[in-house]
């Protein structure tokens, strides 16, 4: 009578000839790594993870490299939105990695200025553009959100200041 074998021991079976090389083993620790990281700085932001445990749950991470303060401030400094509040991921930088952040505050601060002139000034050419065909009064709004042109500049000055979030970054250590 033929032997019945589990799952297990068929799966053990076709795959005993297969080894994680060196580079495969750094990949998958270095994805671990990721995505733990991912997940500690997704419960902090929700509000179900303090600094402090922060910090020691970032600490028992096994980061492939030792570079896991800026592995952890990059993942961080990533989910900047400028046009956002971020106070939470700063004070994250800050008091959970202890990086001096003071220049992408600045850097964030003056963006909002930037945007706010730039948006004024985009709905002041709409405005111009509505008042040439025509239509004007209380009523006429200019819909910044159709103009392709203003989100063309938009995003190219998003992508400016996370390029200087990021300078800032590589200063901050």
């Amino acid at each position: 009578m033929a032997e019945i074998k589990s799952t297990l021991e068929l799966v053990l079976e076709r795959t005993q000839h297969l080894h994680m090389t060196e580079e495969d083993r750094r990949k998958q620790a270095e994805k671990e790594f990721s995505e733990a990281l991912c997940g500690l700085v997704s419960k902090h932001l929700d509000g179900q993870l303090s600094i402090d445990r922060f910090k020691d749950e970032l600490d028992r991470l096994d980061e492939p490299g030792g570079a896991r303060t800026m592995r952890a401030a990059a993942e961080i400094c990533g989910r900047i939105d400028p046009s956002s509040d971020n106070s939470a991921l700063l004070d994250l930088l800050e008091k959970g990695l202890g990086l001096d952040v003071s220049g992408m505050q600045t850097a964030l601060k003056r963006f909002g200025e930037k945007l706010r002139a730039a948006e004024e000034l985009a709905a002041e050419k709409n405005r111009a553009v509505l008042l040439q065909r025509g239509v004007s009064g209380v009523a006429a709004i200019p819909n910044l959100e159709a103009d392709a042109e203003w989100h063309e500049k938009r995003e190219e000055m998003i992508e400016t200041v996370k390029w200087e979030l990021a300078a800032q970054l590589g200063r901050g250590r």
